[in-house]
């Protein structure tokens, strides 16, 4: 953190705020909801998102370090394109829902899961986690092959 410029930092933050922005635009066009905001969902949500949102600021000051376009494009594509998609799955298995039972049939337990809550706030957070997770090592691998290159 120390040997990091302002300007690197204000400039990460703000990609960071966009792609966040970006996603909870696709989020409410998409009419996906978390059910009730009570107390508790706010505190989950707050708790799942904040590992991927750390994730995803680090990748971008990996990207934005190296000083290249193509690094900080691939940063912007790989941080906006997947998730996405995921997100557009995840409304499409929210309609798909409520027609039969899913792979654990919690009918005897007389449960009913809210499953937009569970995706929100469960499953998007790990997943977009795990994209972040291969986006760091990716990002690394380029930057040590490309200074390696440069060396020999």
């Amino acid at each position: 953190m120390k040997g990091e410029s302002r300007s690197t930092r204000m400039k990460a933050l703000l990609q960071v705020t966009i792609v966040v922005f970006l996603h909870l635009i696709i989020i409410y066009l998409l009419g996906m909801k978390t059910g009730k905001l009570e107390v508790e969902v706010v505190k989950q949500m707050f708790i799942m998102y904040a590992a991927p949102i750390i994730l995803l600021n680090v990748s971008c000051k990996i990207a934005l370090k190296t000083e290249k376009l193509r690094y900080n494009i691939s940063w912007l594509v790989i941080s906006i394109v997947p998730s996405t998609r995921i997100l557009f799955y995840l409304k499409e298995l929210q309609g798909k829902e409520s027609r039969g039972s899913g792979v654990v049939d919690l009918s005897f337990f007389d449960i009913k899961p809210d499953f937009d809550q569970i995706s929100l706030i469960y499953l998007f957070p790990i997943i977009y986690l795990g994209i972040q997770l291969v986006l760091i090592f990716l990002l690394l691998i380029m930057i040590v092959t490309k200074e390696k290159s440069i060396a020999d």
